[in-house]
């Protein structure tokens, strides 16, 4: 990777081997510019490892990949793990005794963001550019 934040990287976990880094990178585009995209390989099969590591411009925008594109993306019968590089287990909640948002039997909608706009969004105090609301 370029030496950027770890924060503003994105772990893609569960790809499969033929998943070609000009794929990815297609999709991994749609939330915002990617600096660098990194598939590990084997030393000696030379096979990718199943997971690859993306980078983007800012932590705002990695947070929206992440967001954006977990539970919606599928490749060869594959639905892509998404998670800030360095983070264990993505949660949206911290409490043990509460469900966990990939438990929720309905999806959360995601609402694009011109690009234009990101500016005036990275700004912004909340470290997500999408309001979520769970109903209770």
């Amino acid at each position: 990777m370029s030496g950027g934040s770890s924060k503003s990287t994105i772990y893609i976990g569960n790809l499969d081997e033929r998943v070609s880094e000009r794929v990815l990178y297609d999709i991994l585009i749609q939330a915002g510019r990617v600096l660098d995209l990194y598939i590990p390989r084997d030393k000696e099969t030379d096979k990718p490892k199943g997971f690859a590591f993306a980078e983007y411009e800012t932590e705002e925008i990695a947070d929206y990949a992440v967001r954006l594109f977990t539970g919606l993306v599928t490749l060869y019968n594959r639905t892509l793990k998404f998670a800030i590089s360095g983070q264990d287990k993505p949660s949206l909640n911290t409490n043990p005794g509460t469900t966990h948002a990939s438990n929720v039997p309905h999806k959360l909608r995601l609402q694009p963001i011109p690009m234009n706009d990101m500016e005036r969004i990275s700004n912004r105090s909340s470290s997500y550019p999408v309001n979520f609301s769970q109903g209770d």
